[in-house]
């Protein structure tokens, strides 16, 4: 194998591309990558991670074909050293890859074995804005659960509807809603739910955020996983196991008998200040009322507290008063971006819908209530 590229355009690619190695390999070729050489391209390949591939193609001129498989990590430290838009010469011979640019040179040792190859892909179903898709896989991951034990609640669910595509998580205290415009590639489109892992999700689509068009493919059987790519990167993750995973739709409530609408700024510093005199774990407390301040207690009858009044934007229905997590809470509020922010709400026990007024895809976010401390100041 034969080429020659220019030492910015690896560069770039393996920032990307290198970022898919697996830190426990199984086995050593697994730690390395496929650098494979025909028509007028370079393409690298990290498929050592049995739950994620990716694969992406560089302008280069080839000058003989061939395929090898170099260490990983090695190349990728090797690139961030390599001088900026310079010609740089790749041969490799028997057992040996030759880097060649001005007047440096290096020599590095092939690996052996056989490189896993890269999945099959499924049937792609619709093309979307790597901006929106980005933005929207930034706000659901807000509530992907960490709790190892429970490996599926680290997911994000991936469902087609109609023309939309709709991400969603729970960690179980709180849960995450969020939709984007999907143009439609194909009629019928698989209707399962598909659950994709979070924190590699995440970094896919925030590496796919300048493109135009990312296109999604959704498996339709078991073995398949779920693809994003662009004209030149291919990434394919392998779902987690969700058979049962909660029912996100029977946890959001229908109707609500109460709403206040608020500065979504002033809330989350009134909140934050409560934090910060009582702590991240006390609850505080919201009285919401038609014709009244809303007002925010925090902390303790007997220790430090803090009591705020919020004037709304607007509030209707009954008054309520219940207890969040101030912590969950300015998580949601961070989350929204938006400048107003919605408490949609039906009882003190029943969970709490953040979302923007008026915005049907835009991020909701749904938040359990706790128990107030015994000894919580009453607002008055």
């Amino acid at each position: 194998m034969k080429l020659t590229l220019t030492t910015e355009t690896l560069t770039d690619a393996l920032r990307l591309v290198g970022r898919r190695i697996p830190a426990r390999p199984t086995e050593p070729i697994a730690a390395g990558l496929q650098l494979t050489a025909d028509g007028q391209h370079l393409h690298l390949t990290a498929s050592g991670d049995r739950t994620l591939a990716m694969r992406t193609a560089l302008p280069a001129a080839v000058h003989v074909a061939g395929a090898a498989v170099l260490p990983g990590r090695m190349l990728t430290a090797i690139a961030r050293t390599l001088p900026a838009k310079a010609p740089l010469d790749i041969t490799v011979e028997t057992g040996i890859a030759h880097f060649a640019f001005g007047a440096s040179s290096m020599a590095i040792p092939l690996l052996d074995g056989e490189y896993p190859a890269m999945p099959d892909l499924p049937r792609t179903v619709g093309t979307v804005s790597g901006r929106e898709l980005a933005a929207a896989v930034n706000q659901v991951a807000v509530t992907v659960g960490t709790d190892d034990t429970l490996p599926m609640l680290g997911g994000i669910r991936v469902e087609l509807a109609g023309h939309e595509l709709r991400l969603s998580s729970t960690d179980r205290h709180r849960a995450s809603f969020r939709s984007i415009p999907i143009e439609r590639t194909a009629r019928r489109a698989p209707s399962q739910l598909c659950l994709v892992p979070g924190k590699a999700l995440r970094a896919t689509a925030a590496g796919l955020r300048h493109a135009e068009t990312v296109t999604i493919g959704l498996p339709t059987a078991d073995g398949q996983r779920f693809s994003v790519s662009t004209p030149g990167v291919t990434v394919a993750h392998t779902p987690l196991e969700a058979t049962h995973y909660p029912d996100l739709d029977k946890l959001t409530p229908k109707s609500f008998v109460t709403t206040a609408v608020l500065d979504r700024m002033a809330l989350a510093e009134v909140v934050r200040r409560a934090v910060a005199v009582a702590g991240d774990y006390v609850p505080v407390c919201l009285t919401i009322q038609p014709g009244a301040p809303l007002v925010v207690a925090g902390g303790s009858r007997y220790e430090a507290r803090t009591r705020d009044e919020l004037e709304p934007r607007s509030v209707k229905g009954e008054p309520i008063r219940l207890a969040l997590s101030p912590t969950y809470l300015l998580g949601g509020l961070r989350a929204l971006k938006s400048r107003t922010v919605q408490l949609s709400l039906t009882r003190p026990d029943r969970p709490v819908l953040l979302h923007t007024p008026d915005s049907d895809r835009a991020l909701r976010y749904l938040l359990m209530p706790v128990r107030p401390h015994s000894d919580a100041p009453t607002p008055n």
